[in-house]
C-alpha cells in the first residue's frame, strides 16, 4: 500500500496548472454575457478572441487529460494545504475582484471602482494609510470616469454617481 502511495506522490500533479485555463473559460463566458448589447462589430471581435481562448484552453485540458490517462500525471488537490493557502491576501484580492464584477452593475462603474480600488489597496498594504488610499481611489475613478464615460462615451454601468454627474455634464 505504501509503495503505491509513494508512486502516486512521485507523479506530476496537474491540478495547479488547470486553474488559469479554468478561470479563463469562466471569464470568457462572463465576457460573452456582457457584449450582448454591444454593436455587432464588437460582438464579432469578442467572439473571435473568446473562441480562440476557449479552443486553446480545451486543447490544454485534453493534453492534461491524456497525461492522466497515460498514467504520467495525477490530478490531486492537497486538501491539507488548501485551507492555509486560502487564508492569504491574494485570495482576498481575488474575492474582491469577483465581488467587483458582480456589484459594478448594481452600484455603477464609478462607485464600484472607488470601493474596489480603495479596498484592494488597503488590503494589499495591510490597512495602512486608508484615507490616502481613499483619495487615490477617488482620483483614479474620477480620471477613468472622465476618460471612459465623458471623452470616449463608453457605455459602462450607471449608478448614483453617473446619474448625478449626468446632470452636471449634459450638453
Amino acid at each position: 500500500m505504501s509503495n503505491k502511495k509513494s508512486e502516486i506522490n512521485s507523479k506530476y500533479n496537474i491540478a495547479g496548472e488547470l486553474l488559469l485555463p479554468f478561470f479563463g473559460i469562466i471569464f470568457t463566458t462572463y465576457y460573452f454575457s456582457t457584449i450582448i448589447d454591444s454593436p455587432w462589430t464588437a460582438q464579432v471581435n469578442a467572439v473571435m478572441v473568446g473562441l480562440i481562448l476557449i479552443i486553446v484552453c480545451s486543447i490544454f485540458f485534453i493534453r492534461k487529460l491524456r497525461e492522466v490517462a497515460a498514467d504520467k500525471a495525477v490530478f490531486r488537490v492537497p486538501y491539507q494545504k488548501l485551507l492555509p493557502a486560502l487564508k492569504t491576501q491574494q485570495t482576498a484580492f481575488i474575492i474582491l475582484t469577483i465581488g467587483y464584477l458582480f456589484f459594478v452593475e448594481f452600484f455603477g462603474y464609478t462607485l464600484a471602482t472607488i470601493f474596489f480600488l480603495w479596498s484592494s489597496m488597503t488590503l494589499l498594504d495591510n490597512g495602512r494609510r486608508t484615507f490616502v488610499k481613499l483619495l487615490i481611489a477617488i482620483t483614479m475613478a474620477a480620471v477613468s470616469y472622465t476618460v471612459f464615460i465623458l471623452m470616449f462615451e463608453t457605455r459602462l454601468p450607471k449608478g448614483l454617481i453617473e446619474e448625478v454627474l449626468k446632470g452636471v455634464f449634459v450638453k
